[in-house]
């Protein structure tokens, strides 16, 4: 899980709990302007045989937390999510090392209304 904050022009990602240890990773901090589009989420997402997970963690069906290459077409994404995830957010980005990044969250609706607020 992870929480969202906006720190000047920039959306700070604090990776949380477990998932810390587990995504080796502490915090994105990832430009507003590079958002393009947000939306609500859950569970975990489609992969295929061929996405690569690099580092983290992945149980397939239950846990993906970590850094991935997958999608058509290829591209870098960082997930925090398990197939219990009721909420969670999905951030497409342009111009950064991810150009995805899928997270749970608390509220998915609160945290896009505070994106969205700040893209204003």
């Amino acid at each position: 899980m992870v929480e969202l904050s906006v720190k000047g022009n920039d959306l700070h990602v604090e990776v949380l709990g477990w998932s810390r240890l587990l995504g080796l990773k502490r915090s994105l901090d990832i430009p507003l302007s590079a958002i393009k589009r947000v939306s609500a989420t859950s569970g975990l997402p489609h992969f295929q045989w061929s996405d690569i997970r690099m580092p983290g963690t992945g149980v397939p069906g239950i846990v993906a937390i970590g850094t991935y290459w997958m999608g058509s077409p290829r591209r870098w994404a960082f997930i925090d999510v398990t197939r219990w995830s009721k909420q969670a957010v999905k951030l497409e980005l342009e111009g950064q090392p991810y150009s995805l990044v899928i997270a749970a969250v608390k509220d998915a609706h609160a945290a896009i209304n505070l994106i969205q607020s700040f893209k204003c």
